[in-house]
């Protein structure tokens, strides 16, 4: 019964891995024959002239990850704990929040491309007919702005996700347990801190993790709003950004190859690995504790 799946996973999943493993140890433009070079493509990454390319993308990724977490966490608990409230309209926004999520991140990326273009943008033309117009900026075309601006539209995609977790988790806990602590005399600000929060750890936790996961792979949503470059000067470039250029074409890179683009495509395995793995065991934990 497992054959099959065993078989897809090893075809599309092991396989290219240990191909891309064992690449790294050579240099190989993409045709032709390989030079083995052992772990010079990895000297070059870390300590050599590409280190200044990885450090950068490497500092993006995480900054990535902070701004990422702040602008989907607390938002999205937030509104959670406001839709569980079961006010009037509630399902309607259920739905609301989650429709971005739906969407594919090439088409987010594409649009919101199109509602923040400085000139005829409907983001800089709403501030400019509210008055505001001192806060027009070219938000993909700054240094200082495009990247927390690429951030926020990933935050914004994937909202409803978040919403959705925390609302299920808020729903889930014993009423007994609110009733009881306002009866006690707490406040409303005190259910939330003392009795919701708490519940909400191992959750945060969960999603803390899938988060550097996810932030360290990102690729797409950059691509789609600022390219291969990951402009301007590179303020928005990661690694796989990084990766793509080095393994499929240069522009702009220090230098181009496969093997090069494989040593990259390791460390990011390297950096997610324990993360993972401590994923894994927290699923464990809860497993046993149940």
């Amino acid at each position: 019964m497992l054959l099959p799946a065993v078989l897809l996973y090893t075809a599309f999943i092991a396989y290219p891995f240990a191909r891309s493993l064992l690449l790294s140890l050579y240099d190989w433009p993409g045709i032709g024959p390989k030079t083995f070079v052992g772990f010079e493509n990895y000297r070059n990454v870390l300590t050599g002239y590409m280190s200044r390319e990885f450090f950068r993308a490497l500092g993006h990724n995480a900054r990535f990850f902070v701004l990422s977490w702040l602008m989907s966490m607390i938002p999205g608990f937030l509104l959670a704990l406001a839709l569980s409230v079961g006010l009037r309209g509630t399902n309607i926004l259920k739905v609301v929040y989650f429709i971005p999520n739906t969407l594919s991140i090439v088409i987010v990326g594409f649009l919101w491309g199109l509602l923040l273009n400085p000139q005829w943008g409907i983001v800089n033309q709403t501030l400019r007919a509210i008055g505001l117009e001192s806060l027009t900026r070219p938000w993909l075309g700054s240094t200082e702005t495009a990247l927390p601006t690429i951030i926020a539209v990933t935050a914004w995609r994937g909202m409803g996700f978040y919403i959705l977790v925390f609302l299920a988790a808020i729903v889930g806990i014993n009423r007994n347990m609110f009733e009881a602590a306002r009866i006690d005399g707490a406040s409303e600000v005190q259910v939330v801190t003392r009795i919701i929060v708490p519940q909400l750890l191992p959750i945060v936790s969960t999603l803390t993790v899938l988060k550097v996961i996810w932030s360290f792979n990102v690729f797409d949503i950059v691509f789609a709003m600022t390219g291969a470059q990951a402009g301007p000067a590179g303020s928005t470039d990661v690694l796989g950004t990084l990766f793509y250029r080095i393994a499929f074409g240069g522009l702009g890179s220090s230098d181009v190859g496969m093997g090069l683009g494989a040593t990259v495509v390791t460390l990011i395995f390297v950096i997610v690995l324990p993360v993972s793995i401590f994923y894994v065991f927290i699923l464990e934990r809860r497993t046993e504790t149940r």
